[in-house]
């Protein structure tokens, strides 16, 4: 009964010898309402599972978390991996203190997550650079939750070396957001937050202690008019290997607990030329009419490694050919190949040989191709038996060349076909292996894919995702997802979101609330344009030297105003709209 058990426990973990309370926040800028805890387990926190739709109490997944594991140059196996915390933990919130000092000012600084809108960076970030004139719109909209995440964003650990990216306004290397020291994020909205292995005993899995530092943003998009975008959550990892010792035949692996609203009747699979793994109901209808199921033509929840670790050095370009689904083979660089995912199974929650892991060896065996028992996956059936080893469990059709049955071909193979019954199941799509060194950094990304289909049941709605993931691959291949805000490389410059689909400070109804100022540069006239949801809000302009120079009360979506009086420079004007706010600057030819 592992729902009932996690509920009581989520959000509690061993620190200092004592269950505390852990931290955390919610994604929530999209279709997607997605938890995220102090030491990196996502999904799994306050309200558990990814609510999707956002305000519907329905969930498709249920937690998420990395395993990583490897030998070291005496062939002991390290393996740090998590699950629901109820056997144990082992990672914990804040960096790898060197000196071992962990205890109540270590928690109070570390056991959280940092969360911020680009938007609000963005607004900041403009009344703060010319000059901080007029208030401060991010407190005069009571979005103090904001600013204290400006204000202590952790852009350093606890000796001075970097952590959080941030925009260094004036190049001194220090973070001051007086002097116009913002936040570096990826997506509209974003939650920073970073773990290690190293504080404590792993009493999940049992493996010895690595010593890595990950470092992770969890993000997402507020395009309501991109489905893929909208239905999406990225998260992005920073592993550091600050252990003395270097790890051979690694491998990173996100294991994820798919609950397509009721937990009970799900089905698993993988497409190996995507580099993805989902999960989708066992049949047309989920569950028996509960409050928390879909219903008729429920929905599919894919996780796609769309950057992989870098793989070992060779001197050569390896061929594209050579891989299904890895990123920079055969571009013409030597040495930049990264891996993608090399590993699929899925298990279920009372199986002997195929359920859940208890000992160390059976984490990393899962991570790397076999069983509990140390036998190989096998192609067909349940993977217990057969003739033909494997590395991807339940592809379907999506490996027609035998990447994951050494280049032999294979009939087609999913849990649909092979008879299986739906169950509950989890499931681990790994990448490796790869050699760790010491103090090496290696980077990550997933993204988390929802889709529902109105009609054609549960595969179609695999349809769904497999589509818009690749639409979310060719976005982060083309660099158009997955970078850090700057001021000149705003979201809104590459075709996302930004700040055109949000408020600036607080989302209203749907993101219904846009400002816009042409032209801009002006001489004469600006013309505002606002869509509001109530449609009564108040704009005020400050000069460059903080004086109020007009205020305007107007319940019209455009309004023109006359600036031929004043004199050039740079204005800002604020939409105060109720408790919301909304920045923009201008010029004054």
């Amino acid at each position: 009964m592992k729902k009932q058990i996690t509920i009581i426990i989520l959000t509690l973990i061993v620190m200092n010898g004592k269950s505390q309370v852990l931290n955390g926040n919610y994604l929530d800028i999209n279709n997607v309402k997605a938890p995220v805890a102090a030491d990196g387990g996502l999904f799994q926190y306050g309200t558990s599972g990814t609510q999707v739709p956002k305000g519907s109490g329905k969930t498709t997944l249920y937690s998420s978390a990395l395993w990583l594991g490897g030998y070291d140059s005496g062939g002991q196996l390290k393996m740090a991996a998590q699950t629901y915390r109820q056997n144990g933990n082992d990672f914990f919130p804040g960096p790898i203190d060197s000196t071992g000092t962990y205890g109540a000012a270590y928690d109070a600084t570390w056991n959280r997550v940092w969360k911020i809108k680009q938007c609000d960076i963005q607004t900041y970030y403009d009344w703060i650079t010319v000059g901080g004139i007029g208030p401060n719109p991010l407190l005069n909209a009571n979005d103090s939750a904001a600013m204290e995440t400006i204000n202590n964003w952790p852009a350093f650990n606890m000796y001075g070396a970097p952590l959080a990216p941030f925009y260094d306004y004036n190049g001194d290397g220090q973070y001051d957001p007086a002097a116009g020291d913002v936040p570096k994020i990826k997506g509209d909205e974003a939650i920073f937050f970073v773990y290690n292995d190293a504080r404590g005993p792993h009493t999940e899995s049992g493996g010895s202690i690595i010593g890595i530092e990950v470092q992770g943003m969890a993000y997402a998009y507020s395009c309501s008019y991109d489905s893929a975008l909208y239905n999406t959550v990225f998260t992005n990892y920073k592993i550091i290997n600050k252990g003395s010792f270097q790890l051979d035949s690694s491998f990173i692996g996100n294991w994820t607990d798919m609950d397509i609203g009721d937990y009970s009747d799900d089905y698993m699979g993988c497409d190996v030329g995507r580099g993805a793994y989902f999960g989708y109901n066992g049949d047309n209808i989920d569950g028996t009419g509960q409050a928390t199921a879909y219903g008729a033509n429920p929905p599919a929840e894919g996780v796609v490694l769309l950057k992989g670790p870098l793989k070992n050095p060779n001197g050569i370009d390896d061929a594209a050919s050579t891989t299904p689904n890895g990123t920079n083979y055969g571009n013409g660089i030597s040495d930049d190949e990264r891996l993608g995912m090399s590993r699929f199974m899925c298990f279920n929650n009372t199986g002997t040989v195929n359920g859940n892991p208890t000992a160390t060896d059976d984490y990393y065996q899962y991570l790397s191709g076999s069983w509990k028992n140390a036998t190989p996956w096998k192609y067909g059936g349940n993977g217990l038996t057969g003739n033909t080893i494997c590395n991807y469990m339940f592809p379907g059709s999506s490996d027609p060349s035998g990447f994951g049955t050494n280049i032999v071909p294979q009939a087609a193979w999913d849990e649909t076909t092979s008879g299986q019954l739906p169950q509950e199941i989890r499931g681990i799509g790994s990448t490796g292996p790869f050699t760790l060194q010491p103090h090496q950094i290696q980077t990550i990304d997933f993204a988390y894919v929802y889709g529902r289909a109105s009609q054609g049941g549960n595969l179609a709605s695999v349809a769904i995702i497999k589509n818009r993931i690749d639409s979310i691959r060719q976005k982060f291949s083309n660099g158009l997802i997955g970078r850090n805000w700057s001021p000149s490389y705003p979201n809104w410059m590459f075709g996302l979101c930004g700040c055109n689909s949000a408020t600036g400070i607080n989302e209203i109804n749907n993101n219904q609330s846009i400002i816009t100022i042409f032209p801009n540069p002006a001489s004469d006239n600006i013309t505002i344009n606002y869509t509001s949801v109530s449609k009564n809000y108040t704009i005020t302009i400050y000069n460059a030297m903080g004086s109020l120079v007009k205020t305007i009360a107007d319940k019209n979506a455009s309004v023109i105003i006359p600036i031929g009086e004043f004199a050039s420079g740079i204005y800002l004007l604020n939409v105060l709209d109720g408790n919301n706010s909304s920045v923009k600057r201008f010029v004054k030819e």
